[in-house]
């Protein structure tokens, strides 16, 4: 994974502080969130035998992990005889230049995107623009993002910490647009649908130049080469339609093994992830536009990226991470997310599943305290409709942050464990010295942020070993 933002995970205690500390934020994404969650309640509280139906959209993804080397290779030989160029990408520097390579040899002047997460993961605006190609973000919360010069902040949702005076005065900014209903100050008086408006009429000269489409892909169907997309924007649907060029990137996990396990998943994801039955579009393509076809790219592409998901695949604990089919209610619900947002993370994923792939899939010097903002709360595990355990896995990566030689409080915590008579001569020098733990903050070569949490909070005093209380209360019962 790539990261281009000033955001970045080694920061991740700083940056929780600092979100701790915005109101507005805060506010934004309690509205936010709740929004969501309630939309999803009430959308899974009719949906009939759901728990029939969570457990199908497990059993199909479970499948393709377990069979994913025979389903990616019948996926690239379906998808090649319907007239796709698949292309194998180890990581992300492969994948920004196979995408690269396609641009120039098509001549790309102007490429416009479709909502997709692992094309933030591997940077590749930036490796685009820097061929000179304008790169134009179609969906309308990554276009506010794009235009914010900031990264997204929800799996979902990517401007979810932006306000409705956030977008207008940026797009007053940005865009020179003036209010639609003749107000001078645009800020105080556009509605949501006509910042909608002003967004649309910005992009839709730039779906008609342009020479590239660039998307990602929910789900990918071995049985048949083809890929789903779902949106409720109708932008992806430009984006594959209206440039004579289309390249689908995917994750190698986002297979399935047939159009029914598809089903299987495409009944859950948009209940859980918007509330709704079914998104507004539901795009299945195979291959590129053919004789007689009035619509769709003449020319269609499937990259296929790995960059570190197969290490994760060999893992048979870890690798239930890789379940997820990112429909963000795990973000929605955690308490941590809903204090501190996206960005605080510093990576491309967020929440609890972000917490998850960021460290499987960044540098682990990067990411060793994600880990450890996690509540494990369970409100994630409750959540997820595929049953991912988050909890499990977040307490698994925190084995492996501190596997190894261990710190200087962690040895000598060992020393007297192991050493009774010097843990009862440290205890009772503790208990005449400071009882109440008052000086515990200031203890020379404390951690800074145990400092910090002690600091924060009254420790319990320290009492007397139970072997003393028990024979002071032999003595009183002897007494008597």
């Amino acid at each position: 994974m790539v990261l281009t933002s000033t955001f970045t995970p080694r920061n991740f205690r700083e940056q929780s502080e600092k979100a701790c500390h915005d109101a507005t934020l805060r506010a934004v994404l309690d509205h936010a969130t709740r929004y969501f969650m309630g939309k999803r309640g009430v959308a899974l509280e009719a949906f009939a035998d759901r728990d029939t139906h969570f457990a199908r959209a497990r059993a199909a993804r479970l499948t393709a992990l377990s069979r994913l080397p025979d389903l990616l290779e019948q996926l690239e030989q379906r998808a090649t005889a319907a007239g796709t160029k698949v292309h194998w990408a180890h990581d992300a520097a492969q994948a920004r230049e196979i995408v690269a390579g396609i641009a120039r040899g098509c001549g790309a002047k102007v490429v416009v995107k479709g909502k997709s997460m692992v094309t933030e993961e591997i940077a590749l605006n930036p490796a685009l623009e820097a061929d000179g190609i304008e790169v134009w973000e179609t969906d309308l919360g990554e276009f506010i993002v794009q235009l914010a010069e900031e990264p997204p902040s929800h799996i979902i949702a990517p401007c979810i910490h932006k306000s409705r005076a956030d977008v207008a005065a940026l797009f007053r900014e940005k865009l020179g647009l003036a209010g639609l209903s003749g107000q001078e100050d645009l800020e105080d008086s556009a509605s949501i649908p006509e910042l909608t408006l002003l967004a649309r009429r910005a992009l839709r000269e730039k779906f008609l130049a342009a020479d590239l489409g660039v998307t990602g892909v929910n789900i990918a169907v071995a049985e048949t080469g083809s890929v789903i997309l779902v949106e409720n924007e109708g932008n992806i649907r430009m984006s594959t339609t209206c440039p004579p060029v289309h390249v689908a990137i995917m994750s190698l996990e986002k297979v399935a093994a047939s159009l029914e396990d598809a089903a299987d998943i495409l009944r859950v994801l948009p209940r859980s992830a918007t509330g709704q039955k079914m998104s507004s579009y539901v795009s299945v393509l195979t291959g590129p536009r053919r004789s007689g076809e009035l619509d769709g790219a003449r020319e269609t592409h499937l990259v296929i990226l790995d960059n570190g998901r197969s290490e994760i695949l060999a893992d048979a604990v870890l690798r239930e991470a890789l379940l997820c089919f990112r429909c963000g209610a795990c973000l929605n619900s955690c308490p941590v997310y809903q204090t501190i947002g996206g960005h605080a993370y510093g990576s491309v994923y967020s929440g609890p599943i972000g917490t998850l792939l960021s460290s499987l899939l960044l540098p682990a010097k990067d990411t060793r305290d994600l880990p450890f903002g996690c509540t494990l709360c369970g409100a994630c595990k409750k959540t997820c409709p595929l049953g991912i355990d988050h909890p499990k896995l977040m307490l698994r990566l925190r084995e492996r942050v501190c596997a190894g030689s261990p710190g200087l409080a962690s040895a000598a915590h060992t020393f007297l464990a192991l050493h009774p008579l010097a843990y009862r001569l440290v205890m009772g020098a503790a208990r005449a010295v400071d009882p109440h733990l008052n000086l515990l903050p200031r203890l020379p070569g404390l951690p800074s942020g145990l400092a910090s949490f002690v600091d924060s909070r009254q420790p319990p005093e320290l009492k007397k070993p139970f072997t003393a209380q028990l024979r002071n209360a032999r003595k009183k019962r002897g007494g008597a």
